[in-house]
């Protein structure tokens, strides 16, 4: 039976170990945002979703564990130079469909478990189709992140994986505030062209 509390700190050690794993994961992400490399970035967010993968088996988080696996296995393609237009496609597909399968199939038993589980699917889904556009603008991928942040709040929450909901929380937070400051810069920025005198 499912039973949800907001927040329920009678956790087992499978749950605690999979909090602890996935805010170390999370950590491993937040480092990659200093990094100015890309091979370093993808490298240290391998790492994020390597760790990340362990702590949500332990949490029972199946989709999301599948979304975590299906990047560690794009990254490695980006290493090795060899991702490409199709490769992404297929890690797209491939986590949707593993995803979707996974859910359904090892939570049969509980139908709030499998509505949940396609939140992160969803999540990595409407992320990859933002980035693959050509020409998108960063509007749409700070709306994309929030997105994304949002479903893996959720998930976390309901799901005990309280670092993945703090965690992504903040990364919401941080977002938003980011869509704000382009738009009001960009705001300001036709406003002065509006002032400025035209030549005659």
């Amino acid at each position: 039976m499912f039973t949800f509390t907001l927040i329920d700190f009678n956790m087992t050690p499978m749950q605690i170990a999979g909090n602890i794993l996935t805010l170390i994961g999370m950590s491993f992400f937040f480092i990659s945002s200093f990094l100015k490399k890309k091979r370093d970035i993808v490298l240290t967010q391998t790492g994020n979703h390597a760790i990340s993968l362990i702590g949500q088996c332990l949490l029972g988080q199946v989709s999301g564990a599948v979304q975590d696996g299906v990047s560690v296995i794009r990254n490695i393609f980006i290493v090795c130079n060899k991702n490409n237009k199709y490769w992404n496609i297929f890690f797209i597909v491939l986590g949707v469909v593993l995803g979707t399968i996974l859910n359904v199939v090892l939570q049969l038993d509980s139908p709030m478990m499998i509505a949940l589980g396609f939140l992160p699917v969803f999540a990595a889904f409407q992320y990859s189709i933002i980035i693959l556009l050509p020409n998108v603008k960063v509007p749409w991928i700070k709306a994309s992140m929030a997105c994304s942040c949002v479903c893996w709040t959720v998930y976390g929450l309901f799901l005990k994986n309280y670092s993945m909901a703090l965690t992504n929380s903040i990364i919401f937070i941080a977002t938003i505030i980011a869509l704000i400051q382009y738009f009001v810069g960009k705001n300001k920025a036709s406003t002065v062209d509006e002032e400025q005198p035209s030549e005659e």
